[in-house]
């Protein structure tokens, strides 16, 4: 007996709805890879420029990578016994010039050349995306230059110019005091939408970034992601200690800085635990945690300032402990 014949298959029918949503899907995935490019080379772009490590032993063979538009170069030392004085010469005259132009480069932008020493012990750790202490390594160039923005400084070096300036984390509440008897300004260094929604009451704003203003191609891209991800295209202000000593009136005030986290330059975690009464290094807090008002407070002091202090937990602590606010 013949076997019955199959069924008709249904017909397919394609809604154009569906036909929408599928262009629509591979819109949106262009899209992120483009943001995934992007993304990826800005995280570049924060790996610090010009390094020179120097290890105890290692290769003669010096390796040069380009990470957005700075140029880090690690020089190992050469092994003694394999490579001749004439080469080892050589090498050592290069990562001289290369500091040296380093040097020039700061005094350019308005810092101290002394910075780039101040550098030399710290290492960016891409896997965890921090500071780490790394005694064999120094640096050439310590300017990032990034492809779409203003240049600035790596953070290791605004650290330890903090440290050795002794800068004041000034507690919520003797910051009121001093607010309330008109012996401190309180300068909000938030973006201006920020300080609009809520800021320390009595304070300034003076915010120490500013909205992109670069034309170019990166800087165009650099927008088109962040109004995909909903965020404002920033960068720093190089005019940021000028439009404080405008806004408060010199030099000498005492000024109290602070932005939405506060961050900190204390490199030890505390625990109750009376085997770490004092503390212990946190590797995580290799060089502090860095924050716009303590890179504020490092712009105004290099640019001349003598009384600047750090509200310590910055507005949400001050927001938490419920002090006055408008």
């Amino acid at each position: 007996m013949a076997d019955p014949p199959a069924p008709e298959p249904y017909p397919r029918i394609t809604h154009p709805a569906n036909s929408r949503r599928r262009k629509y899907g591979l819109l949106m995935a262009c899209v992120g890879l483009a943001c995934v490019g992007i993304v990826a080379s800005g995280v570049a772009s924060r790996r610090p420029p010009a390094e020179v490590s120097m290890p105890a032993s290692g290769s003669a063979m010096a390796r040069s990578q380009n990470f957005g538009s700075s140029r880090m170069s690690r020089v190992p030392q050469p092994r003694q016994r394999h490579v001749g004085r004439r080469h080892v010469g050589v090498r050592s005259a290069d990562a001289q010039a290369a500091k040296e132009e380093g040097r020039r480069r700061l005094k350019e932008l308005g810092y101290d050349p002394k910075l780039l020493e101040l550098a030399s012990g710290s290492k960016w750790d891409p896997t965890f995306q921090r500071w780490v202490k790394d005694d064999r390594t120094a640096y050439a160039d310590i300017i990032i230059t990034p492809k779409a923005g203003s240049p600035y400084i790596i953070w290791p070096a605004i650290f330890q110019v903090l440290k050795q300036k002794k800068l004041e984390s000034v507690p919520t509440e003797q910051a009121e005091a001093l607010a309330d008897k008109n012996k401190a300004i309180i300068v909000d260094v938030r973006m201006q939408d920020e300080y609009d929604k809520s800021h320390v009451a009595g304070s300034i704003n003076v915010p120490m970034f500013r909205d992109s203003t670069g034309t170019g191609v990166w800087d165009n891209l650099k927008r088109v992601v962040n109004a995909f991800i909903m965020t404002r295209s920033t960068e720093r202000d190089p005019e940021f200690p000028q439009k404080v000593m405008e806004a408060v009136g010199g030099k000498n005030k005492p000024l109290i800085l602070y932005c939405g986290m506060g961050g900190s330059l204390e490199t030890k975690t505390r625990s109750s635990k009376a085997a770490y009464k004092e503390g212990f290094e946190d590797v995580e807090k290799s060089f502090g945690k860095e924050s716009r008002s303590l890179k504020a407070c490092f712009e105004l002091i290099n640019a001349g300032f003598s009384n600047v202090k750090h509200l310590a937990g910055g507005f949400s602590t001050w927001r938490f402990e419920k002090r006055p606010v408008e």
